[in-house]
Order: structure tokens, then C-alpha cells, then sequence
């Protein structure tokens, strides 16, 4: 009788941790300490993303070479996308300044020519002619970087400026851009 009351007690106690860790807020999603070409600290933008059970992320060749080339990398948390960073490479600064004018309640930031942030995201442009260019057509790069279903607005909003300006930095050097 007395096995059978232990192993009463020992899934009673199971049962109440169980019951416990459901309550519990997930942990935080584990990223690379480098993501999306290398551009942004993992560990920055896992602080932003909601609790999940499983992220990963996928990001395309971060290339543009030529006027309409664009690139996009995303992270997923539980397979919904959390976080989203784009380039694109224009031809004109009125291609550009179109690109921005899709957010029409962001407020001015100053990274870049006509950067902006708003509720989940930031966005800019800069003057940029790819080393790796072959035709030349490509004169502006407009950069994106969006967030959806984060936990805290204000911390992502927080964020979104120093993000904007690493992901800046980082197109400068990888496109070489004169």
C-alpha cells in the first residue's frame, strides 16, 4: 500500500507542477546572437518579440545591386511573423519619398534622409550606388523594419531608432555604396 500512495503522491505533486508551469508565461524566444544578413543583435530583437514555444528566422541574399532589387529578412515566433526587416534599392529620390509617404501618422526620425517611425515600425532611405552595381540604375536604398504582436509597444517604439540606424550602417558597408 505504501508504493501505491507514493506514487499517488509523486503524480499529485506532478500533476501540481504541471498545472503551474501552464500558468507561467512562456520564455522568451532564443535568436542568434547576429540575424538578418548579421545587421541586428539577436539578442535586441529577442527582447521585443512576444513569448513563444519555437522562432526562427529566414533571410534572402542581401544584394541589391540594381534599381526594383530588394531583400527581406523574417523572424517567426510559433510561426507567425514577429519581426521584419526589408531593403530596397530605387532609382529616384521620388521613388523613395513614395515609399514613405505609406505612413502617413509616422513621426520624423532623424536616421537617414526622411527616416520615420511609427506604431511597429521605421523606415528611411539614403543615397546609395552599390559597387556591385552593373547598370548603375540604383541610387537610394529605402530600408523597412516592422513589428507585429510584441508584448510592449513602448519598448519596441523604443528600439526601433537604434535598430534603423544599425540596419543603415550595415547596408553602407555591405553594398559599398558610393
Amino acid at each position: 500500500m505504501s508504493r501505491f500512495r507514493n506514487a499517488v503522491v509523486v503524480l499529485a505533486v506532478a500533476a501540481l507542477l504541471a498545472g503551474c508551469s501552464q500558468g507561467e508565461p512562456k520564455a522568451a524566444p532564443e535568436l542568434p546572437a547576429r540575424i538578418c544578413w548579421g545587421a541586428f543583435s539577436g539578442p535586441e530583437v529577442n527582447r521585443l518579440l512576444a513569448p513563444a514555444e519555437k522562432v526562427s528566422h529566414t533571410a534572402r541574399h542581401f544584394a541589391p545591386a540594381d534599381a526594383g532589387d530588394e531583400t527581406s529578412c523574417a523572424v517567426y515566433a510559433d510561426r507567425a511573423t514577429s519581426f521584419l526587416a526589408g531593403a530596397e534599392l530605387l532609382g529616384s529620390e521620388g521613388d523613395a519619398e513614395r515609399e514613405l509617404w505609406r505612413y502617413p501618422d509616422a513621426l520624423p526620425l532623424d536616421v537617414g534622409r526622411g527616416g520615420s517611425v511609427r506604431n511597429g515600425g521605421a523606415t528611411t532611405y539614403f543615397a546609395c550606388r552599390p559597387a556591385a552595381s552593373l547598370t548603375g540604375s540604383g541610387k537610394y536604398l529605402a530600408l523597412d523594419i516592422d513589428f507585429t504582436g510584441v508584448p510592449d509597444e513602448a519598448k519596441a517604439q523604443d528600439a526601433l531608432p537604434g535598430l534603423l540606424k544599425d540596419f543603415m550602417a550595415f547596408a553602407e558597408r555591405e553594398l559599398d555604396c558610393a
